[in-house]
């Protein structure tokens, strides 16, 4: 595993880890929008890929987030993190966050993307996801950052993982608080208003790579008609659903979701895939 930090054209930069040798898969995380989220899954598929993973801008290693963002800017640091490892293109997955960034760099750059997953994520946000992140928002501003993190973690994991695994989030949650920095809830409520702006709805028939769209059928994040819309809108997709999951599905289902995304990611064919 190797670590840097890539220079980007506006002065920051961004915190960045690379496992494995291979073909390129960049691993885009969602509203947390740090590399470890990926930990787990990247090492599965280091063996097949050179995995790159970040963290945005404003997140963990990477360079402050000065004011407002947008997903356009946080694809134009992805492509800047793509240009600094020389990668021309590559497999990539998003996940929530990270799948409206990938699907605005299909849009802008459809020459960068070899493969794409889309994972619990949505083209538009409807007006579910809409008043659920006004409350997150909400919950941010009056509560604080701890608030928000701890009720965070009951709509992310799945409840039957949660109950399972209750003194992992808790340790999670305990982490999160000590390397917390003053900036986090501005971050969040940036990023959190960049969800709300992103709207790819009408032109995913443009997106001309092969795609695979993931979601469990309990996602109550970006629930999974949310995944039907892309699939139904991108001329090459296919729609795996999970039985269950929860948002976090790579963490609740860690062999469905691998089964779901990681032979389609190596272009072979794969019984995941259907569309519903």
């Amino acid at each position: 595993m190797r670590t840097g930090l890539a220079p980007l054209a506006d002065g920051g930069s961004l915190a960045y880890t690379l496992r494995g040798d291979g073909p390129p898969l960049v691993l885009i995380s969602g509203l947390g929008g740090l590399a470890s989220f990926w930990n787990a899954f990247a090492e599965i598929c280091a063996p097949y890929f050179q995995v790159v993973t970040y963290d945005h801008r404003g997140v963990g290693g990477s360079s402050v987030l000065e004011g407002p963002t947008s997903i356009d800017a946080m694809r134009a640091d992805l492509t800047g993190l793509l240009d600094h490892l020389g990668i021309a293109s590559a497999a990539i997955l998003g996940h929530s966050t990270g799948g409206a960034i990938a699907q605005n760099l299909a849009l802008a750059q459809p020459e960068r993307i070899t493969r794409l997953v889309l994972s619990a994520t949505f083209a538009r946000p409807c007006a579910y996801m809409r008043r659920l992140f006004a409350g997150r928002i909400e919950l941010l501003d009056k509560l604080g950052i701890d608030a928000y993190r701890r009720h965070a973690v009951t709509l992310l994991n799945a409840p039957y993982w949660l109950d399972a695994n209750d003194a992992v989030v808790e340790a999670e949650l305990q982490a999160a608080a000590a390397r917390s920095k003053p900036t986090d809830a501005a971050v969040v409520r940036e990023r959190m208003l960049a969800v709300l702006g992103h709207d790819a709805q009408d032109r995913l028939a443009e997106i001309a790579c092969p795609v695979r769209v993931v979601v469990a059928a309990d996602d109550i994040v970006t629930p999974a008609y949310l995944s039907q819309r892309l699939a139904d809108g991108i001329p090459q997709a296919e729609l795996a659903v999970l039985p269950r999951g929860g948002h976090y599905a790579m963490r609740a289902e860690p062999e469905r979701y691998r089964d779901a995304v990681l032979d389609f990611l190596r272009g072979r064919s794969s019984a995941a895939g259907t569309r519903t």
